[in-house]
């Protein structure tokens, strides 16, 4: 019999809503799918247990690291996230798109103290390129280094976890990257491919000049418009 595609190895797809608004969206229609996403995740039908963990991800986890920046005794402390945290999220990137269960051993495997340390040092680095501005470009990719050298940690998960702390880096989701920068080859997820990834959605940003239109709430937003032509297969029985 055909072996059915295995779905972690197939490449990214460029869903019609999302190439419509990266193509020619304005700044109300960004703004429309980026608050439509709730509905359009749910509409999908993927199980109450990953519309928890996406609260977590996109709306709780960003006001805890806020709130433990807000709170620390030193100017140069960013937040953090826990092991907990941590690997909320991960588990949230593998049931929202390509399951990839190795991912998640390594992110159970990894220690309290390494993942501390290794976003607290993250956050440092971007918020002291270029003073944090939000417009700001140039290396502050280079401040995911810290979460890559983590087992397990490769540039989109590192950038989904440096998205919950700081606006300005998109999460390196196959949706977006499908329409942003095309699927590529083997290095469709390499470092290299996000820095122009993320150069891309930032130049959008500039482009659309509305500062609550961030990278992150683009990638958002693309998502929202895909979801819109993913095929009903795609769904699943909720759980």
């Amino acid at each position: 019999p055909r072996r059915r595609p295995d779905r972690a190895t197939m490449p990214p797809i460029a869903h019609e809503g999302a190439i419509k608004l990266w193509n020619g969206g304005d700044r109300e229609q960004w703004r429309a799918h980026a608050a439509a996403y709730d509905e359009r995740l749910r509409a999908l039908n993927l199980g109450e247990r990953l519309s928890k963990l996406d609260a977590f991800v996109r709306k709780e986890l960003p006001k805890t690291i806020a709130q433990r920046r807000a709170t620390s005794a030193t100017s140069d402390d960013w937040g953090y996230i826990k092991k907990d945290e941590y690997v909320r999220v991960v588990e949230w990137k593998l049931a929202r798109g390509k399951t990839r269960p190795g991912l998640m051993k390594y992110a159970q495997a990894l220690s309290e103290r390494d993942v501390e340390s290794a976003s607290r040092e993250a956050y440092r680095l971007a918020h002291a390129s270029e003073g944090g501005k939000r417009n700001s470009k140039g290396k502050i990719v280079d401040a995911m280094a810290p979460f890559i050298a983590l087992k397990g940690c490769g540039p989109a998960t590192a950038s989904i976890l440096m998205a919950v702390g700081d606006e300005r880096f998109p999460f390196f989701s196959d949706e977006a990257l499908a329409v942003v920068v095309g699927n590529g080859g083997n290095d469709r997820y390499s470092a290299a491919r996000y820095h122009e990834f993320m150069k891309a959605l930032h130049r959008k940003c500039d482009d659309l000049g509305a500062d609550d239109l961030t990278p992150a709430k683009l990638e958002s937003a693309l998502w929202s418009a895909a979801a819109l032509t993913m095929p009903k297969k795609m769904a699943k029985t909720k759980q």
